[in-house]
């Protein structure tokens, strides 16, 4: 009698979105010099550990419209934005779209960290790495995790299902786009003289939105 082992498929239900793509070129010397030395930067005393961020938080807005610095680095980060919902909302862009709201340099020196948070008001935030550390990542955390199960086995791996968090490895360029209620955070700085710099921004919805008639299925 022949007999065929079971082989089952797995299928992921509802995944949480993240898109990593990158601007394909380094960044030029006014850009970098913006980055790294133009910008006034400020640290909360009180997390000692925590890292700087720019005293502007419209950075986009300052240097893309006005000064023109940003211009193409925001042109890329909004290309990216209608990308993200095109092809994976699966939105009409002509109806309705996103706009950046707050943009941000942060700066994370030796010894120092990004903790756990995520961005309130903001429909998908995006993270553009200027300068990284060597093997650098962000750890995105499962908010999901235990929400509708209270039973716990003894974990003997992990896997997607009881994973606490997921680590993104990236490099200099990258660009991250997600939605902006998944909490992140960044492991400390262990180096001894080098910065990490990324450039964060939030993003919150225009145009024609909702349905009149209320949401419906479509299988």
């Amino acid at each position: 009698m022949n007999t065929k082992s079971a082989k089952g498929e797995l299928i992921p239900l509802f995944a949480t979105p993240l898109v990593k793509t990158n601007i394909g070129r380094d960044f030029t010397k006014d850009e970098l010099q913006l980055f790294l030395t133009d910008i006034p930067m400020w640290k909360d005393e009180k997390l000692r550990a925590s890292n700087h961020q720019s005293k502007d938080r419209y950075l986009f807005d300052t240097f893309a419209e006005v000064a023109k610095e940003l211009k193409d680095i925001k042109n890329f980060c909004e290309r990216q934005l209608k990308i993200y919902l095109e092809e994976i909302e699966g939105a009409d862009t002509d109806l309705a779209t996103l706009r950046i709201t707050q943009s941000w340099l942060n700066n994370t020196k030796p010894s120092e960290h990004h903790p756990s948070h995520l961005h309130p008001n903001s429909y998908l935030s995006g993270v553009l790495y200027i300068t990284c550390l060597p093997n650098d990542s962000i750890i995105l955390q499962n908010r999901m995790q235990g929400m509708f199960n209270n039973i716990i086995f003894p974990i003997k791996k992990i896997t997607s299902w009881n994973s606490l968090g997921m680590k993104v490895n990236v490099t200099e360029g990258d660009l991250l786009i997600f939605p902006s209620w998944v909490p992140h955070r960044v492991l400390p700085n262990e180096t001894k003289d080098t910065n990490r710099i990324s450039l964060s921004f939030n993003t919150f919805p225009i145009g024609e939105m909702g349905e009149y008639a209320g949401m419906q299925l479509k299988l």
